[in-house]
C-alpha cells in the first residue's frame, strides 16, 4: 500500500435542498384559510363559553346568599350592583341589621356584610325578559332573598309567584336559564329543553 493513498482525505458533497419562495408563499396562503375557516368556530366557542360562565356564576352567587343565610340566620340577598341591570353584575350580601325593603334595596358597606361581588356581564351577552322568565324581580324591584331557612321569599315574606324565579341570560344565539325554587333548589338549563320551564321538578 502506499502511504499517499491513505492520505487523502475522502471528500463528500451533500447538496442542501430548502423551500423555494413560491412553496412559502402556498404555505401561507393555505394556513391563512384555515384560520378564516377556523375563526368563526372559535369566535362561537368563546360566546358560549363566556355564557355557560356567568350563568354557573349567578348560579354560584344564588348558592352563596342561600348557605349565608341559614349559617347566620339573617337575611342574605343578590342584588344588581347598579341596582336595576343584572348586566352590570350583582352583589352578595347579608342584611345584617334587617332593613332592606323594596323601596329601600341598598347594601350598607360600614353595616352589611358582603359575601360576593360579580362583575358586569361581558358586551356579548345579555339578560333576556320574557313571559316565562321571572328574571328575579318583585314588580320593578330586581332582587334574590333568601331567609334563615334558606327558603328564597320575597321581602313582605311571600313567596315568588309560581313558585319560583328564574334568568334567562342569551348570547343572541345560545341561551341559559338560571332557575332557584322557594326551597332553594337551584340550576342551570336550556329554556329549550322541555324539563326547563320555570315550574318543571320544583
Amino acid at each position: 500500500m502506499k502511504g499517499d493513498d491513505m492520505s487523502q482525505p475522502l471528500v463528500t458533497t451533500v447538496r442542501q435542498r430548502g423551500f423555494t419562495l413560491i412553496e412559502l408563499l402556498v404555505v401561507f396562503v393555505l394556513m391563512a384559510v384555515l384560520a378564516m375557516l377556523a375563526a368563526p368556530s372559535f369566535m362561537s366557542f368563546q360566546r358560549n363559553s363566556a355564557l355557560t360562565t356567568s350563568a354557573n356564576a349567578f348560579l354560584a352567587s344564588l348558592s352563596a346568599a342561600r348557605a349565608e343565610a341559614m349559617k347566620r340566620q339573617l337575611r342574605t340577598f343578590v342584588v344588581p350592583a347598579d341596582g336595576s341591570s343584572w348586566a352590570s353584575g350583582w352583589i352578595v350580601f347579608i342584611d345584617v341589621n334587617n332593613n332592606v325593603t323594596t323601596s329601600a334595596l341598598t347594601f350598607e358597606p360600614t353595616i352589611d356584610m358582603e359575601v360576593a361581588r360579580q362583575g358586569a356581564l361581558p358586551s356579548t351577552l345579555a339578560v333576556q325578559t320574557s313571559s316565562t322568565s321571572t328574571g328575579f324581580a318583585d314588580g320593578s324591584v330586581k332582587y334574590a332573598m333568601f331567609n334563615g331557612s334558606g327558603f328564597m321569599t320575597l321581602i313582605g315574606g311571600a313567596f315568588p309567584t309560581g313558585g319560583a324565579h328564574s334568568l334567562d341570560i342569551t348570547n343572541g344565539s345560545e341561551s341559559r336559564r338560571i332557575i332557584a325554587s322557594t326551597t332553594g333548589r337551584l340550576r342551570v338549563c336550556k329554556p329549550s329543553a322541555s324539563d326547563c320551564a320555570v315550574s318543571a321538578g320544583i
